[in-house]
């Protein structure tokens, strides 16, 4: 099911963020993620492709004055947390460009609220109380810019949301997964506090649209309720607070301590023969970086308890040699733990380096190479052994590291 979500602006001109993602089974796949000046013509015409959209902005007002119904209902539910809403009405918003899109979605087929009734829908939503359900939260997170905040209370915000999002990849109602190479090229995760002016304002509402499409994707499964009604305006909230799970990182990956010995060996050669072909020595490199990312997917099959004990993949992960692809199927706290921003650009970047260099000789081969990835191999193995040593590996190769 491909869904959508978008952190509309109120104004024509300004940027809007769009997050565009694919729903299977219990799993929601951020595919992209946009922000620029949308005309309404212009946003209708990308929702085309997609099954369901979430908007945060009124989609429906009929009230000449005063709240909505929903926002009333809402704001006395919330506001004690700090999460009312703010009044719309026709004095207000005569020609609201959420209305306008609403209504050029519903003549593409996509009907208001109710998914029993057509294949495609549009809803309502609201971040704030919808991330006070989803993470449990006393009351408002603030991240958004308003008169009087600091910028930097602000990028404060923004960074705990940006963490918060990342821990829905474990959701035992809804996993979220975003892929590094969406993260690397399209997020500022981990760099909130560089952040100013028009790139701060853009990452918060692309932190938006992902929670906008996250809705959705509660709402295609039935884990949303709803303040208000088609006639005269409504709002979808998650249902309450999502239970994530709880488990440590102690059981979530296998140590292999052989295969990361072995992904150092590939990086001292790589070190080492740099001076020689250069080409030679970064594919070296790349391989590196592939068996240690590989050494957290392992399972033992043989060999048990011994210092040749041997692995299988835990899971198919598709390309085998695709470094951002290999990044991402590690568990969130992990890639945390091993992978700073700029890292992670580069694996995104580098991604199929490996394959792309090996045969140096074909005409397809890659001419260009740089000692970035012998750094991020090194730097990501030695943070590897810290964490086999954290855990109690008593390997031979781990302890003498």
């Amino acid at each position: 099911m491909k869904l959508a979500g978008v952190d509309l602006a109120w104004m024509l001109g300004n940027p809007s963020g769009v997050a565009f993602g694919t729903l299977k089974d219990n799993t929601l796949i951020l595919e992209a993620i946009n922000h620029r000046p949308y005309s309404t013509d212009a946003l209708s015409s990308a929702l085309k492709g997609v099954d369901a959209v979430a908007v945060d902005a009124p989609l429906i007002i009929n009230n000449q004055e005063g709240m909505r119904d929903c926002e009333l209902e809402l704001s006395r539910d919330y506001g004690s947390r700090k999460a009312s809403c703010m009044p719309t009405n026709l004095d207000k918003y005569p020609s609201h460009p959420a209305v306008n899109l609403s209504n050029k979605l519903l003549d593409l087929g996509f009907a208001h609220l109710d998914i029993s009734q057509t294949s495609k829908w549009q809803i309502e939503c609201y971040p704030h109380p919808a991330i006070i359900n989803l993470f449990n939260l006393s009351e408002r997170l603030k991240y958004k810019s308003k008169r009087g905040m600091n910028v930097n209370d602000q990028r404060k915000g923004q960074a705990r949301l940006g963490w918060l999002i990342r821990q829905l990849s474990s959701s035992r109602d809804l996993q979220l997964k975003i892929p590094n190479h969406v993260q690397a090229n399209s997020l500022s995760f981990d760099k909130e506090y560089s952040l100013k002016g028009k790139q701060l304002k853009a990452h918060e509402d692309k932190l938006d649209a992902i929670i906008c499409l996250y809705i959705a994707a509660l709402h295609a499964i039935g884990k949303t309720v709803t303040y208000g009604t088609t006639s005269n305006g409504y709002i979808v909230v998650p249902e309450g607070a999502n239970e994530t799970d709880k488990q440590s990182m102690d059981i979530a990956w296998n140590m292999a301590p052989w295969a990361v010995e072995m992904a150092d060996k590939y990086c001292r050669v790589a070190e080492s023969s740099w001076h020689i072909d250069g080409l030679v020595s970064s594919t070296n490199a790349a391989l590196s970086l592939e068996i240690l990312l590989k050494s957290f997917l392992l399972e033992p099959t043989s060999n048990i308890g011994k210092l040749n004990q041997r692995y299988k993949m835990s899971k198919k992960i598709g390309d085998g040699h695709d470094l951002s692809l290999l990044f991402d199927s590690l568990p969130e706290k992990i890639q945390r733990q091993l992978a700073s921003p700029f890292e992670r650009e580069m694996i995104a970047r580098y991604r199929n380096f490996f394959k792309d260099s090996r045969y140096g000789y074909e005409d397809s081969a890659t001419s260009g190479y740089s000692t970035t990835l012998h750094s991020i191999a090194r730097a990501m193995i030695d943070k590897t052994v810290t964490l086999y040593k954290k855990r109690g590996c008593t390997d031979p190769w781990i302890l003498s590291f």
